[in-house]
This record gives C-alpha cells, sequence and structure tokens, in this order.
C-alpha cells in the first residue's frame, strides 16, 4: 500500500534528522516538492527567475528556472527530486538571473535574492523580507520643504520622507523591514499619470542615491527630492507638489539611482492641495500585492 505525507505535523516522525531510515528501509529515494509564487515583477526578456536550495551540509543548488506569467506567478512541480537533497535543504530562496547565464560552468546566484524561506517540518514561506510582517504597521511619513533652495522660496517643491520638521528637530520618517540584496526602495511623485523619483535607497535612514533634481544647498539626511532643476519633458520646475500624490515602491536593485516609474508600489498618499510647510504627513498600505510564496517537501513511503 502506498501512501503520500506531508512533512508538516508528521515530521516529527522522518525528522529529517539523517538518511539512516531511508536507507535502510523499503522508502523510495525520491520524493516531490512544490513552489508556488506570487506577485513577481515583470522581467526584461533576457531575465528569469532561478530557485535554489542551500544548507550547512550543501552548496547551492539549482533547482529550476523559470518565467512568471502575465499574473506575476509560477508554479513548479518536481517528482523526482532526490530524497538526500531535501534532507540537507535548509533554505530554498528565488534570484534573478541572467538567461544566458543558466547551464554555464560554475552557474551559481547572484546576489539578487528575491524571495527566500527557511524550512520548519518540510515547508517553508517564501518572503520578500525576513521581517515582512512589519510592513502592515510600519511608519511611513513625509514632509514638504526645499532645503536645497537657495536662498529659500519655494517651500512646496520640495518631499522629504522625515518627521518633525515643523518641531525643528529633523527625524527619520521611514521605519521599514530591511529588504534582501535583490531589491531597493524607492520615492516617486505622481502627477496626472506620470512619475518623477525621489531617489532609490536601502538605508531609510540614510539619504538615497539619487539628488538629480534637487539644488545647491544640503539636503535632509534622509530621503527625498528637491524639483528645482534639470526638469524632464512634461514637467515645469520649481514644481509645486501640492494635490499630486506620492508613493514608495520596491524595485529590482539593477545599480541605477533612480527609475521612470514605479514597479511594485508599497505606500501612497495624496499630498493635500492645502499642505502646509514642513508638516508631516502619512502614507498608507497601497494594497499591492507583496511577492510571495510557498514550497512543500512531499514524500512517498512504501508500507
Amino acid at each position: 500500500m502506498k501512501r503520500l505525507f506531508i512533512i508538516l505535523s508528521a515530521a516529527a516522525i522522518l525528522s529529517f534528522a539523517g538518511c539512516e531510515y531511508f536507507e535502510n528501509s523499503d522508502t523510495l529515494n525520491v520524493s516531490s516538492f512544490e513552489v508556488t509564487l506570487n506577485g513577481l515583477p515583470a522581467l526584461p526578456s533576457s531575465l528569469t527567475y532561478v530557485g535554489w536550495f542551500d544548507g550547512d551540509d550543501i552548496p547551492a543548488t539549482y533547482l529550476f528556472d523559470k518565467d512568471a506569467d502575465a499574473n506575476g506567478s509560477i508554479f513548479y512541480k518536481n517528482d523526482q527530486t532526490p530524497l538526500r537533497l531535501l534532507d540537507s535543504a535548509q533554505i530554498f530562496y528565488i534570484t534573478i538571473e541572467s538567461k544566458s547565464d543558466i547551464g554555464s560552468p560554475g552557474f551559481t546566484p547572484s546576489s539578487r535574492v528575491i524571495l527566500q524561506g527557511r524550512f520548519t517540518k518540510g515547508a517553508a514561506n517564501l518572503l520578500i523580507s525576513e521581517n515582512a510582517d512589519k510592513y502592515s504597521n510600519a511608519i511611513v511619513k513625509y514632509a514638504l520643504d526645499t532645503p536645497t533652495d537657495n536662498p529659500v522660496e519655494n517651500h512646496f517643491s520640495g518631499i522629504w520622507f522625515v518627521d518633525s520638521l515643523d518641531a525643528g528637530t529633523p527625524s527619520q520618517g521611514l521605519h521599514l523591514p530591511e529588504l534582501y540584496e535583490g531589491w531597493i526602495y524607492e520615492g516617486w511623485i505622481q502627477l496626472d499619470g506620470n512619475f518623477l523619483s525621489t531617489g532609490r535607497f536601502s538605508d531609510p535612514a540614510a539619504a538615497d542615491l539619487f539628488n538629480g533634481f534637487s539644488g545647491t544647498s544640503a539636503g535632509y539626511p534622509f530621503p527625498g527630492e528637491d524639483f528645482l532643476n534639470n526638469a524632464p519633458a512634461g514637467f515645469t520646475f520649481p514644481l509645486d507638489l501640492r494635490g499630486m500624490k506620492v508613493h514608495i515602491s520596491l524595485e529590482r536593485n539593477d545599480g541605477a539611482q533612480s527609475g521612470t516609474s514605479p514597479n511594485i508600489v508599497i505606500y501612497s498618499a495624496d499630498i493635500p492641495a492645502d499642505a502646509n510647510h514642513k508638516q508631516s504627513y502619512d502614507l498608507s498600505p497601497a494594497g499591492s500585492l507583496l511577492p510571495n510564496g510557498y514550497a512543500v517537501i512531499k514524500v512517498d513511503l512504501l508500507e
């Protein structure tokens, strides 16, 4: 009689503490592995998603490569995964890789980790951050001010992700989860369907990577931008930001300092038409589907 066990609550019996049970019984030396991924961003045609096992007893081990469908989803199932490999696997993760590198000698995972999870009793939740649950209750604030304008004239032409400006003690306005290396945050202004980047950043407590629109004076040591110089086509600077939209997004970290449009918007707000200079305002979760997934090990036993 053949039975299929999912290594969840029954894991105490099998436990994967070692392979001795499987080597000295009639158990098949194969098992299956399933992965479901959702909310993945679209990639250029030259890139794809790659799944990997890793553990103390094995190096990073390539498992599959697949493009996401039009909904940003991937489903993968392998019914012939060697049990010895699953026995040693502690972590499963997804990276973004160049299709031309797949299958090349010495092919190893890049630093662009998108989702990752650690196996517990044969199952792993795959998340964009080890602290992904903090997105729903993160502190996300902004204020309108133009510190790089000298002399100060355009109070509403800059947006900075800071708090307590009106109290004279600027402090960190973003308290966001730390991302895996493959991701980066980016701030945005939206006007009539057009976007302007405030710059990309990994550390919400430090300045971002971009200041191409700002003036010559120092900005705040936090993410933000003044829209004073080098206006792109369709915009006129100085730009009065009142009545526009502001966003924080997640972006694939491709080394750029800024982008042209947001990928996965995670926080948004309408800037009040009567916004006050230096007053703190909140951004709210945008309701976008964050990349996520689930991986599960299944084992066939013969009795």
